[in-house]
Formats: structure tokens, sequence, C-alpha cells
């Protein structure tokens, strides 16, 4: 599960995407750093099935090889289209799903994501 030794908590920092410009480029607000476990980074084939426990629907699409999956808090501040840096790696949220606990309820969300192209120069609040 994602509590065992081999799933230790890393720093991750969320970037808000506040709005786009009028060139369609992301305008970045508020910044907030949370814990999260790392299941699988972009380039890595690991089957992390196990390791995501149980949805009722399974949202979550199977992962594919440019995908990184995070396990992040269910008080994350984390959306869709925000960027999460984590050990060094940039990172675009593309989907957030809730995973369940043994008795119905909500235990942490399961977040996949892409390499990001944004500049760090670029990341802060508006």
């Amino acid at each position: 599960m994602a509590n065992s030794h081999a799933d230790a908590e890393v720093k991750c920092t969320i970037v808000r995407i506040a709005r786009t410009d009028d060139e369609e480029r992301p305008v970045f607000g508020a910044v907030t750093e949370e814990p999260c476990t790392v299941l699988k980074l972009p380039g890595e084939d690991t089957d992390i099935s196990a390791r995501i426990g149980s949805s009722p629907d399974h949202p979550m699409t199977r992962p594919r090889r440019e995908d990184a999956v995070l396990l992040l808090r269910i008080i994350t501040k984390a959306n869709i289209d925000d960027v999460i840096e984590v050990a060094g790696i940039r990172l675009r949220v593309t989907s957030i799903s809730p995973s369940y606990d043994s008795v119905g309820k909500v235990a942490f969300h399961v977040v996949q994501a892409v390499m990001c192209d944004t500049a760090g120069n670029e990341i802060g609040p508006e």
C-alpha cells in the first residue's frame, strides 16, 4: 500500500495556474508546499496498481510510460493543469482521482502528471 517504507513522503511544490494571458501562456498564482509520495516518474515502467489502493469506479486511467504518478493527501491544493515540482522535476497535473480505504473513506488522491515545459523563472505569483 501507499504507506509502506518504500513509499516515503517527500516535499512537493504546488504552483497554481491562476489564468492564461492573451497569448494563452499560463499565469501562475499561489505556491504551496505539501508532502507527496512518488510512485512513478516519467520514463519508468513500474507497475504501481497494487500500491494505489482501491476506487469503486477506477476513474484513473492506466499510467503511460511518460506519466508520473504521485499520491497527495486529501487536503491537497493541487488541481488539473497545476504545476508540481518534485525531486527537481517539473510536472503538469493531467488527472486527479480519489483512492479509498477499506471502509470507503477517501484515503488520498492519485495524481497523474506529465513533464512540464514551463521555464523555472516564469513560476511565481502574478
